[in-house]
């Protein structure tokens, strides 16, 4: 039940560890760990536009985000991405995976979990007017831009926008991803690693927080297979090389900021994620992947596992 409710709640903005990334600055053109390359005056641009434009929109009284999402006081097993201080807003707004997504504006759950595929609001009741929308995806587009991935623009090779190439990627991945090299590569050993507080799987072997690490092996592999936005904790797509080139990394740098309590999982319990057997186990669930994509035509394995 509680795998469940982690599939069907995902775009749900669940997680305490949930957008485990790094602390942004306006230097740096890859804040959230996504792929840099982008230029500095495009952070700094990006990170105008989410203050000026979208924490109000996040702060509104009548939408009540800081009601249950405040930095520091979350309700229940939930993202608290709002940071009443404006000073601390965006690293915190940015450090989150389920607020953010892979960064498009199809791919985000700012918008996808107000939005829906209907465009219909599908949160609290919740819904974003057009000009709220246009301010978000603004934002979110120069947030691409920043990371090396344009505008959002179609610059891929056949004309895709950053969207449909991250979500293209993500699918053709979840093709190749095989319970057979899960389990060869023993992922499993994730839920079992230590932070200074107690194994990974104790908070988080039910997707808890918007992450998962089990110590079994299934339904663990169907839900970073099939949940996009689990998926995405473990595997990111680099977009500093272009639109063109864009491909699937390890998320090394989400492990880093969590494992080293950054901004703004300073009250996450600390682990060294350079040794730990779980990530060694990802690197290796990692190679076989990419080795099963580079042997197939074209590089699809197979159907998409993902359902979102």
């Amino acid at each position: 039940m509680r795998i469940l409710f982690a599939l069907i709640a995902t775009v749900g903005l669940i997680g305490c560890v949930g957008g485990i990334q790094t602390t942004p600055t306006t230097d740096d053109p890859d804040p959230g760990g996504v792929g840099g390359g982008g230029s500095g005056s495009a952070a700094a641009d990006a990170k105008r536009l989410f203050e000026t434009n979208v924490y109000p929109i996040l702060g509104a009284a009548a939408r009540g985000c800081q009601n249950c999402h405040s930095n520091g006081s979350p309700q229940g097993n939930i993202t608290g991405f709002y940071s009443p201080d404006l000073s601390t807003a965006y690293a915190t707004a940015v450090g989150y995976q389920a607020l953010v997504g892979d960064w498009t504006p199809t791919g985000a759950p700012i918008l996808q979990k107000i939005m829906g595929d209907n465009k219909t609001a599908s949160h609290q009741s919740i819904v974003y007017s057009s000009d709220e929308v246009n301010k978000v995806t603004e934002w979110l587009n120069k947030e691409l831009e920043a990371r090396g991935a344009g505008a959002g623009g179609g610059s891929g090779s056949n004309g895709e926008t950053a969207g449909q190439v991250t979500q293209r990627i993500l699918e053709e991945w979840s093709g190749c991803m095989t319970l057979t090299n899960f389990e060869a590569a023993d992922l499993r050993q994730m839920g079992n690693s230590q932070s200074n507080e107690g194994r990974c799987r104790t908070c988080h072997n039910g997707g808890e927080y918007n992450f998962i690490a089990s110590d079994t092996s299934t339904p663990f592999f169907d839900v970073i297979s099939q949940n996009k936005y689990y998926l995405l904790q473990y595997f990111s797509i680099d977009l500093s090389k272009g639109l063109a080139a864009a491909e699937i990394v390890v998320n090394t740098r989400s492990f880093d900021g969590v494992g080293n309590g950054l901004a703004p999982h300073q009250q996450h319990p600390e682990f060294d994620p350079n040794n730990i057997n779980g990530t060694t186990a990802l690197q290796n669930f990692y190679t076989t992947t990419m080795q099963a994509k580079m042997a197939a035509p074209g590089g699809v394995c197979g159907p998409k596992k993902l359902l979102n």
